[in-house]
């Protein structure tokens, strides 16, 4: 553009000059006056009329080679700084070349023995002259990115475009480059002069040797290798092993910080959430569809499809919300929408809670007697249990052993397990209304059976007759003494580990001890299950640190 400003500038000067000799010639005046700047002014301004266009395009030539001079200076002097070095410079500075010149260093024995030293050991080696050992390793939106530093600018950082998504890596994958490779993945290296707070940025699309691969390791995880040896005045490689995440979590001392906002936060959140939702084995897959952050209001909405192992799949939507803790999931905000119901055949998931029975008078099922072993017939139906104590408990009846059987509740947003003994179950009652009474044994010849026990007793005659060794047990529950008690209601808020009869033992937080049992609260993914131990079936009670 100042080019051809001063081209037509110097044009028109030239032009405009010999029209104003030529008509000075034709009025008889000396031209030789109108080739000296200014000598001429006089003669201009005496004969105006004829003069005047020559004179005006003289100066508009003038002012078009003034300007073209004045841009092209500019442009100079932008030449002149970008030419300075690079290290004068505030600022993030890049710095590229199409296709960078390999060094000796490349393809020397001196690299081969350093890329071969560190193999099979973490990530480590050198850029732009210092060590280097790696703090994160991330796959996203096709870029691995390999950072020193826990720092939103990291000190040391490479970004290899590899271009892989991380959901179509299912199997290992391999990427082998030679310095004379063309239309490779280009690379970025980045550091941080002394005293500078931004980095500069070094790129490479070619020169470079470099050997990657990466295979599925676990959700959100990628396990990965790389040999990567760079042509740079001094000598950057890198070789190891390393982990790479495919999500933007942030990690403190090993563990997700749950308090970094962010979506993909709050989708763990909910993930680790869902996963204590179901019995063990029931969950086959989660898969976060949607997420709302509102950093604002410090809420948060996630959607996630569940496939279950059934063949069901579910849609569940919880809110969350931050506190002093970071992100956790708002007690009974989830909401469940069935999207395909279970497949025909396949074990179904009862809610644990048991409706009362909507049976009239005329239907209601007369009562049957069970043995304590044979209520396993019952197992994954809901009951209400009825105990020597008076109490009922509504839940789904997970499993039986020979003295002991587990229920499941529904407490608040979550699900806890309750065991009740052989000795503390007096009956249980079915969905459809129907009661089915503990054989017990008699406590002598005169003791009288109730009307209740007598008709159930007619009813199962050919139960009895079909189980002749069936054994009747005798309920004996002792009661634990008020100095046991006393003693550990002083564990309330404190760490415990917890050893009872036919369960493991369990370490958390002593929450409550009341008449006939106590409630233990244990971490379990993002948030805590707690677990109910009757009194009586306590063995041992140890404060933990």
């Amino acid at each position: 553009m100042a080019e051809l400003l001063i081209i037509i500038g110097v044009s028109a000067i030239i032009v405009t000059t010999l029209g104003l000799m030529n008509e000075a010639s034709h009025r008889g005046h000396s031209p030789v006056f109108f080739l000296v700047p200014l000598v001429s002014l006089g003669q201009v301004q005496g004969n105006w009329e004829g003069y005047r266009w020559w004179a005006l395009g003289r100066v508009a030539g003038v002012l078009l080679t003034a300007v073209g001079i004045a841009i092209l200076s500019a442009d100079t002097n932008d030449a002149s700084i970008s030419v300075s070095p690079l290290a004068h410079q505030t600022g993030q500075v890049q710095r590229g070349e199409k296709m960078a010149t390999t060094t000796s260093f490349v393809s020397s024995e001196e690299a081969a023995l350093l890329v071969v030293k560190r193999q099979g050991k973490p990530l480590s080696g050198r850029l732009h002259g210092d060590s280097f050992r790696y703090d994160r390793v991330a796959l996203i939106d096709g870029v691995l990115t390999i950072s020193q530093g826990e720092d939103f600018l990291p000190a040391l950082e490479v970004r290899i475009l590899v271009g892989w998504k991380p959901e179509d890596i299912t199997e290992r994958r391999n990427v082998l480059v030679n310095p004379s490779d063309e239309e490779v993945p280009v690379v970025h290296l980045s550091w941080k002069e002394p005293g500078k707070d931004f980095p500069e940025t070094r790129i490479f699309e070619g020169g470079y040797r470099m050997e990657l691969a990466l295979a599925p390791l676990d959700t959100g995880q990628l396990s990965g290798s790389l040999s990567l040896v760079m042509p740079d005045s001094f000598k950057s490689y890198l070789s190891g092993e390393f982990t790479a995440y495919t999500n933007h979590l942030r990690y403190l001392g090993g563990k997700v910080d749950l308090h970094f906002d962010h979506e993909d936060t709050l989708a763990y959140v909910a993930r680790e959430y869902l996963t204590t939702q179901f019995p063990e084995g029931a969950l086959k897959s989660v898969k976060t569809r949607h997420v709302i952050l509102r950093r604002g209001e410090s809420t948060g909405e996630v959607t996630s499809r569940v496939l279950l192992t059934n063949g069901a799949v579910e849609e569940r939507v919880v809110r969350l919300e931050k506190s002093d803790v970071g992100w956790s999931v708002e007690p009974g905000s989830m909401h469940a929408e069935v999207i395909t119901p279970a497949k025909e055949g396949a074990m179904a998931l009862v809610s644990p809670v048991a409706e009362a029975p909507k049976v009239s008078q005329e239907e209601t099922l007369p009562p049957m007697v069970k043995t304590f072993p044979e209520l396993v017939a019952f197992v994954d139906q809901a009951v209400v249990l009825e105990t020597d104590s008076g109490r009922k408990l509504d839940g789904v009846l997970r499993r039986i052993s020979a003295k002991r059987l587990w229920l499941e509740i529904n407490v608040g947003s979550g699900v806890v397990e309750r065991s009740v003994s052989d000795q503390e179950l007096v009956s249980l009652t079915l969905v459809n209304g129907q009661k089915v009474l503990l054989e017990q044994a008699s406590d002598g010849p005169d003791t009288a059976a109730s009307p209740e026990m007598a008709q159930a007793a007619v009813v199962s005659e050919d139960t009895q007759m079909e189980n002749p060794s069936a054994q009747s047990l005798t309920p004996s529950s002792p009661d634990m003494t008020e100095s046991e008690a006393a003693r550990y209601r002083q564990l309330i808020g404190k760490n415990v580990s917890i050893r009872a009869e036919d369960v493991p033992v369990r370490t958390g937080i002593l929450h409550s001890v009341n008449d006939d049992h106590l409630t233990l609260s244990v971490p379990m993914g993002a948030g805590n299950i707690e677990f109910f131990y009757d009194l009586n079936t306590i063995r041992s009670i140890e404060a933990t640190r």
